[in-house]
């Protein structure tokens, strides 16, 4: 059970859960904090005359660029398709072999979302930290390869700083 002053530590991650899953039950469960917790710490972001937080602003974020993706891979599938055989340049190839893989991924982990809902079970957190690490390091090796070696040589110290901190 999360004790008083926890908030700090805490909030960050059951504001990105939210966002990845849309349900306050399920991140009370994961992280052990009351339902009316969270709710409270939702709340807490209002802005007054507004009619959304910052949470659902953030899961509405989410869901909007998701479907941009979406719209704009389809877009670049579409115009690929229009083009004569051989007419793409190896840049736009990337580009859409890019999007694919962002579309790819964000389906992907909005399933796994829906099946832990679903199945109301307790998902692998270890095994779900190395997988989000994993696309880190791919992603960074797409876009940028000298970033991915520097988080390389600073790997160690992290995860050491990371387990004084939260082990």
């Amino acid at each position: 059970m999360a004790e008083k002053g926890d908030r700090a530590r805490l909030e960050p991650f059951a504001r990105q859960r939210y966002i990845e899953t849309g349900n306050l039950t399920l991140v009370a469960e994961e992280l052990e904090v009351s339902r009316q917790t969270l709710t409270t710490w939702k709340t807490n972001t209002l802005k007054p005359g507004e009619e959304f937080d910052e949470w659902d602003k953030a899961r509405q974020q989410k869901a909007s660029n998701v479907e941009r993706l979406r719209s704009l891979f389809n877009q670049e599938l579409q115009h690929l398709e229009d083009n004569p055989t051989g007419a793409l340049n190896p840049a736009s190839m990337d580009a859409l072999t890019k999007l694919g893989s962002l579309v790819q991924r964000w389906e992907k982990m909005e399933e796994e979302s829906r099946q832990r809902e679903t199945a109301g079970a307790e998902f692998d957190r270890p095994a779900v930290f190395l997988e989000n690490i994993e696309w880190l390091a791919k992603t960074m090796n797409d876009i940028d390869p000298e970033g991915l070696k520097v988080l390389a040589r600073n790997f160690d110290h992290l995860i050491i700083q990371f387990k004084a901190e939260h082990a």
